[in-house]
C-alpha cells in the first residue's frame, strides 16, 4: 500500500505564521506563545500528548514508520520555532539591558540585580535555547531526508507510465534545509565562529537563488527573494570580520566561496568550501534543478508583469505585496478589456488598489518600526519598499482621477440639453427648473473637480514624481489645466445663478486665465519630454477652454456693468446739504461750452447766497426747538411745613435753623447738607 504524499510549502508557511503574529513587528513573545499554542493543537490532533492528568507520558518519537501525516512534521517545525522565539526575545532583553547600561552613568556595581537577569545568565540562556532549536530543526531534516529516499510504487508495475514518486519532494526538502542551515549560522554567529556561518549562509543563499530563477509564480519568487534579503547583512558582516576587502560586494564573496576559496587567498588549494558546509550539495541542486524544470506549470498560475515607472523597474520582492498585485493585474486588466466601462468596474478596479495600498503601507510602517532600518538590508528593504508604496499611490490616484473624470463627461452630456450653447449667453431658457437643473448639475461638476485637483495634489507629493522631472512636470500641467476648468465652471454657475455674482465671477476668470497660460507652457511647450503621463490633453482643447474663458470673461463684464445697483442710505444724507456742480459736470463732459455757464453764475449767485441763509437759520431754529423739547421743565419751590411740637427748644432751633439758612436755587434744596 502506497503513502501519502507529506511534502507542504515550509517557507510559505513560515512566512505567514511570523508576519500574522508578532515578528513583523519584532514580538518575539507574542510569537513564542504561538507557537505553543500551535504545538497543543498539533499534538491533540495528531494523538502524541504527553499524558492525562499528573502522569507523564512522554510522547512517542517521530520516525519514517510513524509519520503518517504532514501535521506530524509541522509539528516538529513549530516546536523548533517556540525555541528559537524564546532564544529572540532573550537576545532582545539583553540589548535592553546593555543599552540601559550604556546610557547610566552608574555602573552595574551599585545596582542590585539578581543572578538570573545578569547580562552572562541571559547570554547562556540564549545559547542554550538557540542550541535547543538547532536540535529539533536537525531531527526533522534527517526524517525529511529519510523520507525523500522512499519511493511510492504504484500498483500495476507492468504499466511503463506509472513511475515511483518519492514521499517528499526535492522542493521540500530543499526548504528544509535552508531553514536548518539558518538556525545553524546564527548559533556560529553567536559564539563568533565567522567562517562557519559564512559557509552556511553562502550554502542557504545559493539553494534559495536556485528556487528564484526555478519558480513558477511571482510569489515564490518574491518569498525567495524576502529570504535572501534578510540575511545578506549577515554576508557582510562576516566577511568583515574575517577580513575580506570585497566584503560590501556580495556576489564577489559568493564567487570566491563557490571556487573553493573561503579565505580569499588561494583558488587552488583549498577545497570546496560549500560542500563542507553541506555533504552532498551538489546532488541536493541537481535533484531540484530537475524538479523544476520537469515540472509542469499549471494553467490558472499568475505571473506578475514587469513593471516599470518612468523607464525604472518596480521590484517587488515581498510575498504579500505580489500576491497582492497579482490581483491588481487581473482586475486591470478585466476592466480594461470590458466594452462598456461601468461605475460597478470602477469601485472594483479602487477597491483592490485601495487594499494593496494599505498593504504596502502597513509593510512599510512595521519595517520602520522593527527598529532595523540602519543596517544596509535595511537601507535596501526600504527603498524598495517606498518605491512599491508610492508607485501603488501613483495608480490608485490616477485611477481616481479618471474615474471622476468619467463621472464629469456624463454630467456634462447631460447638461448640454440645457446649458445655452453659446456661452456668453447668461439667460436660461425653460424657466425655474431648467435653473435649478443647471445649478446643481454645475456644482456637482465643481465637486468632482476639486476631488481630482486633490488626486493631483496627492500626486504631486510622491518622491517617485518629484524625482522625475518629466513626470512632474506633467502633473503640474494637469493640476493647472484642470484648476482653470473649475475657475470656469464656478465663474459660469455665478453667472447663471438666480442671485447672480458678476464681480466674482470676474475674479474667478482672471485666475483661470493665468492658469490655463501655465497650463499651456506645461502640456504643449515642455521643457522636456512628459513621461508617464495620466491623462492626455490635446493643445486643441486647452485653446477652446481658453476662447470659453475669453467670451465668458466678456459677457460677466457686461453683466457687471448693466446691473443696477442701489445706493446706500448715507449716499442719499449727503445730497441733502450739498449740491452737485450739474453744469461744472456737463462743461467738462463736453455738452455745455463754458460761456454760458458764466453768464449764468452771475444771476445764480444771489440766488444761491440768500437760499444759503435762509437754509441755514430754518437749521438753527429746528435745532432749537428741539434742545428745549429734550430739556425738563422747572418746578415751583417746595413749601415749609410747619412742625407742631410740645418741646420749645426744638421748634427755636428748627426755626433759628430755618432763619440762618440760606435759600438756594430750585427752593433751596441743593443747599441741604
Amino acid at each position: 500500500m502506497s503513502q501519502s504524499d507529506l511534502s507542504f510549502p515550509l517557507l510559505s508557511l513560515l512566512s505567514k505564521e511570523r508576519a500574522v503574529y508578532g515578528l513583523r513587528n519584532g514580538d518575539h513573545e507574542r510569537y513564542r506563545r504561538h507557537c505553543a499554542n500551535k504545538i497543543h493543537r498539533l499534538r491533540q490532533v495528531t494523538g502524541q500528548t504527553c499524558g492525562k492528568g499528573k502522569t507523564y507520558k512522554s510522547p512517542p518519537k517521530l520516525d519514517t514508520d510513524s509519520v503518517k501525516d504532514v501535521r506530524d512534521l509541522q509539528l516538529l517545525l513549530f516546536s523548533a520555532e517556540r525555541a528559537l522565539a524564546h532564544s529572540h526575545s532573550i537576545k532582545s532583553e539583553l540589548t535592553r539591558i546593555k543599552s540601559k547600561n550604556t546610557n547610566t552613568t552608574t555602573s552595574t556595581s551599585k545596582s542590585k540585580t539578581s543572578p538570573n537577569s545578569s547580562p552572562s545568565a541571559l547570554k547562556k540562556d540564549q545559547l542554550s535555547w538557540l542550541r535547543k532549536s538547532l536540535k529539533i530543526s536537525t531531527s526533522l531534516f534527517d526524517l525529511i531526508n529519510a523520507l525523500s529516499s522512499i519511493p511510492d510504487k504504484v500498483d500495476g508495475d507492468n504499466d511503463k507510465n506509472e513511475q515511483s514518486k518519492m514521499i517528499i519532494n526535492q522542493k521540500t526538502k530543499s526548504e528544509m534545509t535552508i531553514y536548518q542551515l539558518t538556525i545553524r549560522s546564527e548559533l556560529f554567529f553567536e559564539k563568533g565562529d565567522f567562517g562557519s556561518c559564512l559557509s552556511d549562509l553562502a550554502v542557504r543563499r545559493k539553494i534559495l537563488s536556485l528556487l528564484n530563477q526555478g519558480s513558477k509564480n511571482s510569489y515564490d519568487e518574491a518569498l525567495s527573494n524576502e529570504y535572501i534579503d534578510s540575511h545578506d547583512s549577515l554576508i557582510r558582516y562576516c566577511a568583515y570580520k574575517l577580513g575580506r576587502n570585497d566584503s560590501h560586494d556580495i556576489s564577489g564573496v559568493m564567487k570566491d566561496l563557490e571556487s573553493g576559496n573561503g579565505n580569499g587567498d588561494d583558488k587552488d588549494g583549498d577545497e570546496d568550501v560549500l560542500e563542507a558546509a553541506l555533504p552532498g550539495l551538489k546532488d541536493v541542486l541537481e535533484n531540484l534543478k530537475n524538479e523544476l524544470g520537469n515540472e509542469e506549470i499549471e494553467k490558472d498560475k499568475k505571473k506578475l508583469n514587469d513593471i516599470s515607472f518612468s523607464n525604472e523597474k518596480i521590484e517587488f520582492r515581498n510575498a504579500e505585496l505580489v500576491k497582492i498585485m497579482t490581483k491588481v493585474q487581473d482586475v486591470l486588466y478585466r476592466f480594461e478589456n470590458k466594452k462598456g466601462k461601468g461605475m460597478r468596474g470602477w469601485d472594483r478596479v479602487l477597491s483592490v488598489l485601495g487594499e494593496a495600498e494599505g498593504i504596502a503601507r502597513k509593510l512599510k510602517d512595521d519595517h520602520e518600526a522593527s527598529g532595523s532600518s540602519t543596517s544596509l538590508r535595511s537601507n535596501e528593504i526600504t527603498k524598495s519598499l517606498n518605491l512599491a508604496h508610492d508607485y501603488i499611490i501613483h495608480l490608485l490616484l490616477s485611477h481616481r482621477i479618471k474615474r471622476d473624470l468619467s463621472l464629469i463627461d456624463n454630467l456634462s452630456a447631460t447638461l448640454s440639453t440645457c446649458l445655452p450653447t453659446n456661452v456668453g449667453d447668461l439667460k436660461i431658457k425653460g424657466g425655474k427648473v431648467k435653473t435649478e437643473e443647471i445649478v446643481k448639475g454645475l456644482g456637482g461638476i465643481i465637486k468632482l473637480l476639486d476631488t481630482v485637483l486633490q488626486s493631483l495634489r496627492g500626486i504631486s507629493e510622491l518622491t517617485i514624481v518629484q524625482e522625475k522631472e518629466g513626470v512632474r512636470i506633467g502633473v503640474q500641467g494637469l493640476e493647472n489645466y484642470y484648476h482653470a476648468l473649475r475657475c470656469y465652471y464656478l465663474a459660469r454657475l455665478h453667472c447663471l445663478h438666480p442671485n447672480s455674482s458678476y464681480p466674482s465671477s470676474v475674479a474667478l476668470l482672471e485666475k483661470a486665465k493665468t492658469s490655463i497660460d501655465n497650463s499651456v507652457h506645461d502640456l504643449t511647450n515642455p521643457i522636456i519630454p512628459l513621461e508617464e503621463e495620466i491623462i492626455s490633453i490635446s493643445k486643441e482643447t486647452i485653446e477652446t477652454l481658453k476662447e470659453d474663458i475669453e467670451i465668458l470673461d466678456v459677457a460677466s463684464k457686461k453683466g457687471l456693468f448693466s446691473q443696477n445697483i442701489e445706493k446706500p442710505v448715507f449716499f442719499d444724507m449727503a445730497f441733502n446739504y450739498i449740491d452737485i456742480p450739474f453744469d461744472e459736470l456737463e462743461v467738462l463732459s463736453g455738452k455745455k461750452e463754458k460761456s454760458t455757464l458764466t453768464s449764468n453764475s452771475t444771476s445764480t449767485s444771489t440766488q444761491t447766497g440768500a437760499q444759503v441763509i435762509e437754509s441755514a437759520n430754518t437749521v438753527k431754529d429746528k435745532a432749537v426747538e428741539g434742545i428745549k423739547k429734550l430739556t425738563r421743565e422747572t418746578r415751583e419751590t417746595t413749601p415749609f411745613v410747619e412742625r407742631h411740637s410740645n418741646d420749645d427748644d426744638e421748634d427755636t432751633s428748627s426755626a433759628n435753623q430755618a432763619q440762618g439758612q440760606k435759600k438756594g436755587w430750585l427752593g433751596g434744596w441743593f443747599g441741604k447738607k
